[in-house]
């Protein structure tokens, strides 16, 4: 008697999606280095054998995830995608799946500390120098909540910038689009200005003092009170992230 299991259908991808795939796997590669540009519309219709609107579809979503870019108008260049970039697109799907400020302070609880221990070993000069200018202007703003909120999200950029590691960089850029936005209702709710340049302070001396420990330590610190002033102020942790 034959064996009674069933096969799926074989799903066929639109012609788009697959001109795209094949785009997109030959920049990967490096087949197609950053910066050069690609045949034209016309040229790549000829090649895959489909329409020009194919062409134009399969452009669209490389666009959109960064990989492509316009040299003029006419000609298309292989590009590197940005951290805003992926940050969009990451943060939009995080929308659509409804994750919480709860998970995202998780991952933050992650990145955060161990982007102030990197810190310590990868700091430039100019790092710090940037990184003290950040504590200056968020002594001036403290009764300002608005600009305390953005010298509060220039201070974690910096901090992670000052890593100089990519892949940190990319993993977190979604923090700035859904997470950190939310310091606003805290700050709005609780005024903590002095606490957040107290731990900010600590942990750019330990950075100086390349105290890899110490740094790691007062950012968790730092995070963990902001988890204590999300729920004092009943703002909804476990509430969907809104955009």
């Amino acid at each position: 008697m034959p064996n009674q299991i069933n096969f799926d259908k074989i799903s066929h991808q639109p012609a788009y999606r697959v001109v795209s795939e094949k785009i997109r796997s030959a920049i990967i590669s490096g087949d197609i280095k950053t910066g050069e540009l690609l045949p034209t519309e016309t040229d790549l219709a000829e090649q895959f054998g489909v329409t020009r609107s194919t062409i134009r579809e399969a452009i669209r979503l490389l666009e959109h995830g960064g990989i492509l870019g316009r040299a003029d108008r006419k000609r298309l260049v292989a590009t590197l995608p940005q951290t805003d970039t992926v940050g969009r697109s990451v943060s939009s799907a995080l929308l659509m799946h409804k994750v919480t400020y709860e998970e995202l302070w998780q991952v933050a609880m992650g990145l955060e500390p161990l982007a102030s221990k990197l810190a310590c070993t990868t700091a430039t000069k100019k790092d710090k120098q940037l990184l003290a200018a950040n504590l200056v202007q968020t002594r001036e703003v403290m009764d300002n909540h608005d600009a305390l909120l953005e010298a509060e999200i220039e201070f974690h950029n910096l901090l992670a910038n000052a890593t100089h590691n990519t892949a940190l960089l990319l993993a977190r850029a979604p923090l700035n689009d859904l997470f950190y936005p939310a310091w606003g209702a805290v700050i709005r709710a609780l005024s903590p200005g002095e606490r957040i340049l107290v731990a900010h302070q600590h942990i750019y001396a330990a950075i100086c003092a390349n105290n890899p420990d110490k740094a790691e330590e007062w950012m968790k610190k730092h995070m963990i009170d902001f988890r204590r002033g999300i729920e004092m102020g009943n703002l909804g942790f476990n509430e969907p992230v809104k955009g």
